[in-house]
C-alpha cells in the first residue's frame, strides 16, 4: 500500500525541506497580525500549520482566517524547523478543506459533555486523544489474546451468530424471524465450539453474544464480544485454570509493552503481571465467606456485591488482582456442564465449573463439559430441556467426543476493569442495551 499521508507523529524537525503530506482536523486556529496558526490533530498527535501573507497565496490566507474547528483539512506543504513542541511546522503550498458545522454537539477541549451524548457523536468523540486510547487499547488486548491462542495451536473458527439453539437455556434471547422458523440470536457460540473441538481439537472464535437481559448495570449490555476457548483432552478443570492464567498473564504483558502511549494518555498505571497460579477459592468457600460478611446470595449466585467483597479479600490475602471462584452447584451451571461423581456431604450436586474474577467482577466463565452421550442426554432433560431441540448437537456425541472444556471471557469487561473506567458503556463504541439501538 502506498502512503497516503504522514501522521504527525511521524514528522521531525530533521525532515526540514521535505514535501509531505499531512491531514487531520483544525482544533486552534490562532490570528496574530499577518500570521495564521492552525493545529492539526490526527489519530496520532497534533502538528503546527502556518499561514504566512505573502509567504503563501492569499486566498489560503483568507481561508485559514474562516475555516471552522473540526473542519477537516489535507495540507501538501514543506517541512520547517520552528519553535513549537515538536520543534517543526509545515508551510503549505496546496490545501483541501473539508468545512464542519458549528456549533459543535459535544464539547471535545474541556469534555463536558455526558457518555450518552458522547455515544450519539462517536465520529467527534474518538477524535479527542484520551478516549480514543481506550479503543487502542482494547485493540491491543485483542491482538493479545489472538497471538496466545496462536501459539498455543488452537484453530480460529466462526460459527453463526442466528441458531435454533439455547445454548445457555432461560428465557434471555433474543427470538427472531427466520423465514418461516423461530431462531434466536447466540447467546455463545458454545455449542458450536465443542463441535469443533471435536475435530479441530483446539479452537477459540472472537465474536458477538447476545443476551436480552433488561438489565441496567453499569457493566451489562446486550450485546457484547465473547472470546470463547475449546480444547479436548483436558484431565480436568485444572487445565481450564492454567490457560486461563497464562490468557490474562500475556495479556496484560502485551498491554504494558505496546500500551504504554495510551495508558500514559489515560493517566492510568500499568497493570500489574500476576504470579501464577492465581488465587482459587470454590464456591462452598466463598459463600462462607459471604455469609460472614453478612452478604446473601441470590439464590445460589453470588451477587456483583459479593464478587467486589471477594475481590477485596483476595487483594488483601494475596495482592493480586485475579482470582478463581471454582466448584459451582449444578443448579446454577448449564446442561452441558460436567458434575462431579459423588455429591457433597450435604447432597449438593456440584460442577467441574471456573469463574475468573478480575478486581470484583467475573470476565470469564467456563468448565469441563459433559462428553459422554448418556449423560448429557440425562442432563438436557434433568434442566427441563427437549432433546429433540438439540438435534445435531446431541447426535455428534454418539461418535467418540473427546473429554473437553472452555471458557469464555468477556472483552468489554477486560477493557473496562483493566482501564479503571466506570462503565463498560465507555469500552463499546456503539454499545447496545435495552434503551440503545443507535447509533
Amino acid at each position: 500500500m502506498r502512503k497516503l499521508k504522514y501522521f504527525a507523529s511521524e514528522i521531525s524537525p530533521q525532515m526540514e525541506g521535505m514535501l509531505v503530506r499531512v491531514a487531520g482536523w483544525v482544533v486552534k486556529v490562532r490570528e496574530i497580525g499577518k500570521i495564521v496558526f492552525i493545529i492539526l490533530r490526527d489519530r496520532e498527535g497534533e502538528l503546527q500549520v502556518i499561514f504566512k501573507k505573502n509567504e503563501v497565496p492569499d486566498e489560503l490566507f483568507e481561508m485559514a482566517k474562516n475555516i471552522t474547528i473540526m473542519s477537516a483539512m489535507i495540507v501538501d506543504g514543506k517541512v520547517r524547523k520552528a519553535a513549537t513542541k515538536k520543534g517543526f511546522e509545515i508551510v503549505p503550498l496546496r490545501v483541501e478543506v473539508i468545512p464542519s458545522d458549528t456549533p459543535l454537539p459535544i464539547d471535545i477541549f474541556q469534555e463536558t459533555t455526558e457518555l450518552n451524548k458522547r455515544i450519539n457523536y462517536r465520529t467527534l468523540d474518538m477524535r479527542i486523544h484520551k478516549h480514543a486510547a481506550i479503543f487502542r487499547l482494547r485493540a491491543i488486548i485483542l491482538d493479545a489474546f489472538r497471538e496466545i491462542m496462536k501459539q498455543y495451536d488452537f484453530v480460529e473458527i466462526q460459527s453463526p451468530v442466528i441458531a435454533v439453539y439455547v445454548a445457555e437455556g432461560g428465557a434471555n434471547v433474543f427470538r427472531v424471524n427466520y423465514f418461516d422458523r423461530a431462531a434466536y440470536l447466540r447467546q455463545s457460540p458454545q455449542l458450536y465450539k465443542q463441535l469443533m473441538a471435536g475435530a479441530f481439537e483446539r479452537v477459540f472464535e472472537i465474536g458477538p453474544a447476545f443476551r436480552a437481559e433488561p438489565s441496567y448495570t453499569i457493566r451489562h449490555l446486550t450485546e457484547f464480544i465473547s472470546l470463547d476457548v475449546e480444547l479436548a483432552w483436558i484431565s480436568g478443570v485444572e487445565d481450564l485454570l492454567d490457560l486461563l492464567e497464562d490468557i490474562m498473564i500475556h495479556i496484560i504483558a502485551k498491554v504494558r509493552n505496546e500500551g504504554k502511549r495510551y495508558l500514559d494518555i489515560l493517566g492510568v498505571e500499568p497493570p500489574k503481571i500476576p504470579d501464577k497460579p492465581f488465587p482459587v477459592i470454590s464456591h462452598k468457600e466463598a459463600t462462607l465467606l459471604l455469609k460472614k460478611a453478612k452478604i446473601p446470595l441470590e439464590g445460589k449466585e453470588i451477587p456483583h456485591t459479593g464478587e467486589q467483597y471477594l475481590g477485596k479479600y483476595i487483594k488483601e490475602k494475596y495482592d493480586t488482582d485475579l482470582f478463581f471462584i471454582t466448584d459451582f452447584p449444578w443448579d446454577v451451571r448449564p446442561f452441558y456442564t460436567m458434575k462431579y461423581d459423588t455429591p457433597t456431604p450435604s447432597g449438593e450436586i456440584v460442577t467441574k465449573s471456573v469463574d475468573l474474577i478480575y478486581k470484583g467482577m467475573e470476565i470469564a466463565t467456563g468448565s469441563q463439559r459433559e462428553h459422554r452421550y448418556n449423560v448429557l442426554l440425562n442432563q438436557i432433560k434433568e434442566k427441563g430441556l427437549n432433546p429433540k431441540v438439540f438435534g445435531y448437537y446431541l447426535e455428534a456425541f454418539r461418535y467418540g467426543m473427546p473429554p473437553h472444556g472452555g471458557f469464555a471471557l468477556g472483552l468489554d469487561r477486560i477493557t473496562m476493569l483493566m482501564l479503571d473506567l466506570n462503565n463498560v458503556r465507555e469500552a463499546v463504541l456503539f454499545p447496545r442495551d435495552p434503551e440503545r439501538l443507535e447509533p
